[in-house]
């Protein structure tokens, strides 16, 4: 990604400045939420929606390139993309999908497999704050939401937490149904390579590493 203005060439992911007048510097980041039309209309009425379609030789480019993923057992990318990437991580398969997380000391990956095997809810802790990460009903995406609780159960695409907090389209209610602040970390839906690419030696949820935090 560059800028017209200094030619600089930044990193999409963390913000920082890798080449050109501005190397070093680092853009303010935000969090960045996958959502349906429905979802982002219900929060931003005047949002205006774009979107692209590809065109056909590249979407059956994109099919083929699925199949050969599941034939490799998530290993396949083209040799040439391949080849310009840095040396991967091997702990989980490159095209692995997950949830990455990240503050200014800890990176944490959370792979997508784990989070269905709990009915799409998990807790866990990330720099002594509590973290709910939940299987959005509407996009199927992972979302990180910091909420106190250590329990959880879905009522129907309501997620209503021990302590009588809901989550109801990536937001926070109390229970008498005033909506609380949210607040969420920074986070990427991303490829096991990608994410283990952006942040070398990131910690895996479910690792012997990681739950010894």
């Amino acid at each position: 990604m560059g800028d017209h203005q200094t030619g600089s060439y930044w990193d999409h992911v963390t913000g920082e400045c890798l080449h050109g007048p501005l190397k070093g510097r680092r853009l303010e980041l935000a969090p960045l939420r996958h959502m349906q039309v429905d979802q982002a209309l219900a929060q931003f009425p005047d949002a205006r929606i774009g979107w692209s379609r590809l065109p056909l030789p590249f979407g059956l480019a994109a099919g083929l390139m699925k199949v050969l993923a599941r034939l490799t057992k998530g290993r396949f990318l083209p040799p040439r993309f391949a080849g310009s990437m840095g040396a991967e991580d091997p702990r989980r398969p490159r095209l692995e999908m997950g949830l990455g997380v990240w503050t200014d000391s800890v990176s944490r990956y959370y792979p997508l497999g784990i989070l269905k095997a709990r009915d799409g809810v998990l807790f866990d802790v990330i720099d002594n704050r509590n973290l709910l990460i939940y299987l959005d009903p509407a996009s199927g995406t992972p979302t990180p939401l910091f909420a106190d609780g250590q329990d959880a159960e879905w009522d129907g695409s309501d997620l209503r937490m021990a302590d009588g907090a809901i989550v109801r389209n990536g937001r926070l209610y109390d229970p008498s149904g005033e909506e609380l602040p949210t607040e969420q970390p920074l986070h990427l839906f991303a490829r096991w390579y990608g994410f283990s690419l952006t942040f070398p030696g990131c910690e895996v949820y479910g690792d012997a590493d990681a739950a010894a935090r």
